[in-house]
């Protein structure tokens, strides 16, 4: 009997000492000489497994399970903090909990204003360093478009799959880890966009036979049109009227886009006649109909002006520079004499 114990005890040893030299061999560095580095972002709200799987699936550690064990035998697994981290290709698997646990980064929190540009989005992020590399303006409506993904967003499909996520980055004020990728900051844009448009909202675009992407384009125009809330609906509607009517939307704001963003011209502000017979599918003196996208990212006013637009006898607007608010004309002689008297 003293020789079975003996056996059994020998057999669980061999066993134990077989289990722990795999356990550790999984917890060592996938590449023991590589020099790389990987971001690695851990979001708000994410439990060791998910976390385990994501540093799998970036090929930083070995066994996920290995992995997953190592933190609850440290007493570690509700302990990592959400962060953008940097990680060394040739980091071991304990290197990489114990950061996880001890060394999170600060948040910085970045303002969005109402009407900016992707172009102008992107400089800003840079600015507070949450963008070290990448842009938002190279990713595309398709980046987005995987049904089976966490990155997907319906409200994305009636736009072009080639189409920038111009007009779809909410302006609001953001929590955001340096150094991330522009695609998990635009996930937090269009969610964010997601969340704030309402289904109410999304039933009365409906009723007035509009899309997303139709919706966010009028949206933009009068985002970048008109500077004050109250003057918006009246403009909607008078943009309302002339699609129905036809007629060219003719707006500076396409222009002032076009030379701006697309063409990035110096002094790209300043309007010269030539400029109306720009060649380009945003131009809206040339051609009919709404421009082929957005020109900036609106607000909630601007989106409920559009979805919630104003009857008015008026035809015609123009911005008084010195105020900034909109003289209305119901004539065109009524409008160049407006424009006589405030341009």
């Amino acid at each position: 009997m003293r020789e079975f114990f003996l056996t059994v005890f020998i057999i669980y040893t061999a066993l134990f000492g077989f289990f722990a030299c795999v356990f550790n061999y999984q917890l060592k560095p996938i590449q023991t000489d590589a020099t790389g580095e990987v971001v690695f972002i851990v979001e708000k709200g994410q439990g060791f497994q998910e976390i385990s799987d994501n540093l799998a699936r970036a090929g930083l550690i070995r066994s996920k399970s290995s992995f997953k064990l190592y933190l609850l035998m440290r007493g570690w697994a509700d302990k990592l903090q959400p962060g953008s981290y940097h990680f060394g290709l040739n980091f071991s698997s304990q290197q990489i909990a114990r950061i996880l646990v001890e060394d999170s980064l600060e948040e910085v929190s970045v303002t969005i204003p109402e009407g900016w540009t992707l172009s102008m989005v992107d400089e800003r992020l840079k600015e507070e360093g949450v963008l070290v590399s990448g842009s938002l303006a190279s990713l595309k409506v398709k980046d987005f478009s995987d049904e089976n993904s966490n990155e997907y967003f319906e409200f994305l499909n009636t736009s072009l799959p080639e189409a920038s996520l111009e007009g779809f980055i909410f302006p609001d004020t953001y929590r955001f880890y340096k150094n991330i990728s522009a695609r998990a900051v635009a996930k937090k844009f269009l969610s964010n966009f997601e969340k704030k448009f309402s289904r109410e909202m999304e039933s009365q675009m409906q009723k007035r036979g509009l899309n997303f992407q139709k919706t966010v384009i009028l949206a933009s125009l009068v985002e970048s049109e008109i500077p004050h809330d109250a003057d918006r609906p009246k403009v909607a509607g008078i943009l309302v009227k002339r699609l129905a009517k036809d007629m060219p939307l003719q707006l500076d704001a396409t222009i002032i886009y076009i030379k701006c963003e697309i063409n990035k011209a110096s002094n790209c502000r300043k309007i010269t006649s030539s400029d109306f017979k720009i060649k380009s599918a945003y131009n809206t003196y040339l051609n009919r109909g709404l421009p082929v996208g957005p020109i900036s990212n609106p607000g909630l006013g601007a989106l409920k002006a559009v979805l919630y637009p104003e009857n008015s006898p008026y035809l015609f607007y123009l911005s008084d520079p010195a105020t900034g608010n909109t003289i209305f004309s119901k004539t065109l002689e009524e409008h160049n004499s407006n424009k006589e008297r405030y341009l």
